[in-house]
């Protein structure tokens, strides 16, 4: 059996990725967390002498059925104090009543749940004031530079892995020459297809004639001459950075809706949870440490996204540019994760139709194909064509161009990946 060849396993930048990933944080702090951070921020001017109404007014004491309770420990100097004032030490905290206190602590103590009460109802406001306009925030201004630059190097990649197996590029992926070519060379392009164009429309005329083992023979030579010498030709980074733009703009259209999918679910999670605080007496700083593991979930899921949904996009573009450079095949990598799917690890060297993937997830009954499906880390290995391939392919574009249809348009209609579930690009339907 002969060896089966691969293209190199191309993936998307990790530091694109980060990238994203920390443009998203970005956008949830600025327009989420920090406001409400810096409504509930502690006041800083104390003016007071004494240890007991400094902590009151700090957070670092108060009150609360009719005992003085510490976040942390009592230090010696707040302890004396309390003690001094006629406080009792019991479970862990200093018991007054109201009526015994003195009337500085009773007034601070009224002072901090006013402030307090005006701060919860300010966050709320804040609250229903976003939530009404989730959307309306240019979001995508925040990953739009990292967006670009990850899919004009995907796709820089991919046609240097198709390049170095000798697949022309420049003949199957409506991809143009570099602009500064020289002008001779071009001519040498054109002049070469040109002139395997006209030897292959001859031998087709043989062939209807009659004799066609031995013309079908001379026809698979020339292919195989044809694209064994064909010329090498930079790609134009300019035509990249079209295809790279109008990639980013599909991509950010769908991470924004993730967003704002997450923001809606979430700050109705966070209204209900302060109410429920607020109910149970809890005061700033436990709304306040609430907030700061809110903020934590919301970094977590900023990477999740931008790492879930780019190798997603990137396992979508790769299998439409490998499919117009004529593969059809694709074998399954070994993932790079600790954490394995079982299912998956049955498919580790396997070959597979790109329009034919395997199930992906027993449960849901998904086929697709590596990096389709959450925290997959296995890889696209495309099984270079063969050079019948690739002249089936050069031929659907060249009649695809003559129908004055693009063929872009004609490998996006006729792939059966538009059936998957997972294949949400407005590019690729």
């Amino acid at each position: 059996m002969d060896k089966i060849e691969t293209f190199k396993p191309v993936e998307v930048s990790d530091f694109y990725i980060n990238q994203v990933s920390k443009g998203m944080e970005r956008y949830f702090w600025e327009y989420i967390f920090k406001p409400i951070f810096d409504i509930l921020k502690e006041n800083t001017v104390i003016n007071s002498k004494d240890d007991v109404i400094n902590a009151l007014k700090s957070g670092k004491i108060y009150y609360k059925n009719g005992a003085f309770w510490a976040r942390g420990k009592f230090t010696n100097e707040i302890a004396k104090t309390l003690e001094e004032a006629g406080a009792k030490y019991k479970f862990g905290a200093y018991f007054l009543d109201k009526k015994s206190m003195p009337f500085e602590y009773f007034n601070t103590i009224g002072m901090v749940e006013a402030q307090s009460a005006a701060k919860v109802a300010s966050v709320f406001t804040f609250l229903n004031k976003i939530t009404k306009t989730l959307g309306n925030i240019k979001f995508e201004t925040f990953i739009e530079k990292a967006v670009t630059g990850m899919f004009k190097k995907l796709q820089k990649d991919l046609f240097q892995s198709a390049a170095e197996k000798k697949v022309p590029v420049i003949e199957l992926t409506f991809t143009k020459p570099v602009l500064d070519i020289p002008e001779e060379k071009l001519k040498d392009v054109e002049g070469y297809w040109k002139e395997y164009d006209t030897k292959l429309d001859e031998l087709r005329k043989k062939q209807k004639k009659g004799k066609s083992d031995a013309v079908q023979e001379e026809i698979n030579r020339l292919n195989r001459e044809a694209y064994e010498n064909a010329p090498d030709v930079e790609i134009d980074v300019k035509e990249l950075d079209w295809q790279s733009r109008k990639i980013a703009e599909d991509y950010t259209y769908n991470m924004k809706y993730w967003v704002k999918k997450w923001e809606a679910k979430n700050i109705i999670k966070m209204r209900q949870d302060v109410l429920e605080m607020v109910r149970k007496g809890q005061r700033i700083p436990d709304i306040q440490e609430y907030f700061e593991k809110r903020w934590n979930v919301a970094k977590d899921k900023a990477h999740f996204l931008a790492e879930n949904e780019s190798h997603l996009a990137a396992s979508t573009i790769k299998a439409t540019e490998y499919q117009r450079l004529g593969a059809k095949r694709f074998r399954w990598g070994r993932s790079s994760s600790r954490e394995k799917r079982k299912l998956h690890e049955l498919y580790y060297n396997e070959i597979f139709e790109f329009e034919n993937p395997p199930v992906i997830d027993e449960k849901l009954n998904i086929r697709g194909l590596p990096r389709q499906i959450w925290n997959c880390k296995c890889h696209i290995l495309a099984v270079v064509p063969t050079i019948t391939e690739i002249q089936e392919q050069r031929t659907k574009i060249k009649n695809a161009k003559r129908n004055i249809i693009k063929y872009v348009q004609y490998s996006i209609e006729n792939s059966k990946q538009c059936n998957n579930p997972t294949w949400r690009y407005r590019r690729f339907r």
